[in-house]
């Protein structure tokens, strides 16, 4: 028979909790500054137009440089892109690495755990919108992008699942390793969703409702289908 579990409230909030320090790239030398100050330029472009209105002279005009400069660091634009595919990559990681602590997360409740997860997911996927629609474009058009994303989301939620199993025991259903993982790819699913970006009809599979609104919604899913007394 199926058990609802209770969970006693932590006294921080799970804002406080999941608000990640964000974990930059580091910048050793000057090299390194001015191949982030492009990468930087083509981020902000990207959230203010599509990947196809974004051109090597927009970036560099931006970024205070030259093309010449550029061609020293990116082949093409298609390299830029893909350079910034790898920096984010590699900032969410270590993010996520940094901050989720197994020591720190040892009294919180499981079921906060997942609504700072949502949270972060969503604060993340905001810092580049641009950025996150231009990845998928080049995900459905080249396998190592697609590949590269999906270890970064496999690397995320591994580190997850570090401070989450000690947990087990406050999940009611009666898988509830399986339906555990199974819950946080359904939120990545639904996060995706929400994030949507521009020439996407999100409106079509979600209904229009405030971002906290779609956060304590996904947290009662969540404590439902896990049998969590929320």
């Amino acid at each position: 028979m199926s058990r609802r579990v209770q969970t006693k409230n932590h006294p921080a909030t799970t804002s406080e909790l999941w608000d990640l320090k964000w974990v930059r790239e580091p910048q050793q030398d000057r090299s390194a500054v001015t191949r982030n100050k492009l990468m930087d330029a083509a981020e902000q472009l990207l959230t203010a137009e599509s990947a196809g209105g974004v051109t090597i002279a927009k970036v560099t005009r931006l970024a205070g440089s030259s093309n010449g400069s550029f061609y020293h660091y990116f082949q093409d634009k298609n390299a830029l892109l893909y350079a910034m595919v790898e920096r984010r990559a590699i900032e969410v990681t270590e993010t996520v690495a940094q901050g989720l602590d197994p020591e720190k997360w040892r009294d919180v409740p499981l079921i906060d755990i997942l609504e700072g997860y949502i949270r972060f997911s969503i604060k993340s996927g905001k810092r580049s919108p641009g950025l996150l629609v231009a990845q998928r474009a080049l995900a459905r058009e080249d396998p190592n992008v697609a590949q590269r994303l999906h270890k970064t989301h496999k690397k995320t939620h591994q580190v997850l699942m570090v401070i989450l199993k000690p947990k087990l025991d406050q999940i009611g259903h009666p898988q509830p390793k399986l339906a555990l993982q199974f819950m946080l790819e359904t939120l990545r699913v639904m996060i995706n969703r929400r994030l949507g970006g521009p020439g996407q009809d999100t409106a079509a599979f979600l209904p229009k409702q405030s971002e906290e609104t779609f956060i304590r919604e996904l947290r009662e899913m969540s404590a439902a289908y896990l049998q969590i007394q929320n």
